[in-house]
């Protein structure tokens, strides 16, 4: 084998001498020794070539990162607002066109904010488009339905996914603090929807994070202080009306969640609550009267939950003791003294009415609760939570548990029976948070005392029939409930249809534990007593 011209790459970068006279393969003998790819180095010229091509492309690199530097450094934080305000309104536009969102607008103002009014928005749309952008997206995006939005399906989802996208990157990626964002982050949670890709962002992790901020912001009261990295982002008119007004949401936002998820709220009722509500009813606006209202059976709801220890999920209160209904008598009474006091321009509210009962079903709740079923009553209200295997059965009930047991079936029907009669154009504009799981909370009660009162041997039967739950009859309003949203929203872009539109498990389960029981009559007319209710158990699973 000839001797190469040229010395190999490695010998050449190392400057040793490249012998390939020896080495098989035309390997020289360093390359073979090493197991390394033989390669003769380029000639001077096209080695000094490349050398001065890298260099001209790392120039070009520095001159470039430079003149991006520069040009960032040159815009102030006004012009960086203005941007972002820009980019915003951009993808909005694309979408919905601003002729129709000044419609949509309105829409908001005599529906969703009329019926829920716990954000204002001035009318004018260039207002609203110069102050607050990421707000006006979050109400077009969550609180009208594909079908009123005008727009296909897949632009709905669109501008939910990108609406939590952009409320994500300013305020994770970019660390902003506002009202606007505490606003918008409660209009997201209030109205939460889902897409065809699945969930964007848990509407209980929105709403603590609205709450944070808000505190941060320094509008939650003194007694709240802001985190040491947001001390110098506190807002610059922390007590106004407005401000006061979002804070009051955070709080029915958070004492909705906490009884939901079955977990002691985070935030309780104190006196700069009390201080802004009282505000609100004394300089408010008109429709602030309808928000103070909710404030309020909320405020007593999250009471209810407190003296009943229904968040507390490891501490049992007997609904079969006498002192339990003292505490029961003085809830109620309050119950009755704030329905008393509601202002009779709002004396015909369904919603009110609504949330009365609710008020009263979380009362009476104990009367089916044992120290390890707590667990059952939290979200989400499907059939599989139901504690069919674990209920009371206690050997002598006592009157008060009676009349309770009576009370409870009564509030549930009375929820159902509201809820059907309402306009579907008003319970798509309440929230699907907290109003909506709140209507099949009620009928998942329902569903609960049934079970206890119809396990054969359980004393709860003496004192409720079957036919008095008229689970047929609650199956056929929810039905016709959901039928009348579902013309307003047939792609179900909402997630108030989606939660209705699930609701027709009532009706199978029904049939089949009504089969079961009858069963299980046939086994006792053959076989006799068959009180134990394990056998009762065994033919259900």
């Amino acid at each position: 084998m000839g001797k190469r011209n040229r010395a190999c790459e490695e010998c050449h970068r190392l400057k040793i001498k490249c012998d390939v006279t020896t080495a098989s393969g035309g390997a020289c003998e360093r390359c073979s020794r090493n197991n390394l790819e033989c390669i003769a180095a380029a000639p001077r010229f096209q080695r000094d070539r490349i050398k001065e091509l890298e260099a001209h492309v790392h120039d070009l690199r520095n001159a470039l990162r430079s003149q991006t530097s520069a040009t960032t450094s040159s815009l102030s934080p006004v012009s960086l607002l203005e941007s972002h305000k820009y980019g915003v309104l951009s993808f909005l536009d694309a979408r919905i066109p601003p002729s129709k969102q000044h419609g949509l607008l309105r829409l908001f103002a005599h529906q969703a904010g009329a019926a829920w009014p716990v954000i204002r928005l001035p009318m004018q749309l260039d207002q609203i488009r110069a102050q607050s952008p990421i707000l006006l997206l979050s109400v077009l995006a969550y609180t009208a339905t594909q079908e009123v939005q005008g727009v296909e399906l897949e632009v709905h989802d669109e501008l939910v996914r990108e609406t939590m996208h952009i409320l994500g990157d300013e305020i994770i990626g970019r660390g902003q603090r506002s009202l606007e964002l505490v606003q918008a982050l409660l209009v997201a949670a209030f109205w939460n929807k889902t897409t065809r890709k699945g969930q964007q962002g848990s509407c209980y992790q929105i709403v603590q994070l609205a709450a944070d901020m808000a505190i941060d912001l320094g509008i939650a009261g003194l007694s709240l202080q802001p985190s040491p990295v947001a001390y110098f982002c506190q807002h610059e008119n922390p007590t106004s009306l407005d401000a006061q007004r979002t804070w009051l949401a955070c709080f029915v936002a958070l004492s909705t969640s906490s009884i939901s998820t079955r977990r002691p709220s985070t935030v309780s009722w104190n006196a700069y609550h009390q201080e802004c509500l009282l505000n609100l009813e004394s300089r408010g606006e008109p429709s602030d009267i309808l928000l103070c209202q909710i404030v309020r059976i909320t405020q007593l709801i999250q009471e209810i939950s407190n003296s009943l220890r229904l968040c507390q999920l490891a501490t049992f209160v007997d609904g079969n003791d006498y002192s339990t209904y003292t505490i029961i008598e003085t809830l109620r009474n309050k119950v009755d003294s704030w329905a008393a006091q509601v202002p009779p321009s709002l004396g015909s509210s369904q919603m009110l009415k609504v949330w009365r009962h609710i008020a009263m079903i979380h009362i009476y709740e104990v009367v089916v609760h044992t120290p390890t079923n707590k667990a059952s009553f939290a979200a989400p209200f499907i059939p599989g939570r139901i504690a069919v295997k674990d209920f009371p059965t206690p050997a002598n009930v006592i009157p008060p548990l009676q009349a309770a047991l009576e009370a409870i079936i009564q509030n549930c029907h009375a929820v159902i029976d509201i809820a059907a009669e309402m306009d579907p154009v008003l319970f798509l504009s309440l929230p699907a948070f907290c109003f909506t799981p709140n209507v099949i909370y009620s009928l998942f009660v329902l569903v609960t005392v049934l079970v206890a009162a119809t396990a054969p041997g359980n004393t709860y039967g003496q004192y409720l029939t079957k036919n008095s739950f008229r689970i047929e009859q609650c199956s056929l309003k929810l039905r016709g409930l959901t039928a009348s949203i579902m013309s307003l929203d047939p792609t179900l872009s909402c997630y108030t249809t989606r939660m209705f539109d699930v609701t027709g498990w009532l009706e199978q389960w029904y049939t089949d534990y009504a089969g079961i029981l009858r069963r299980y009559e046939t086994e006792v007319v053959i076989h006799g007593d068959l009180s134990d209710r394990g056998t009762f158990k065994g033919v259900y699973h």
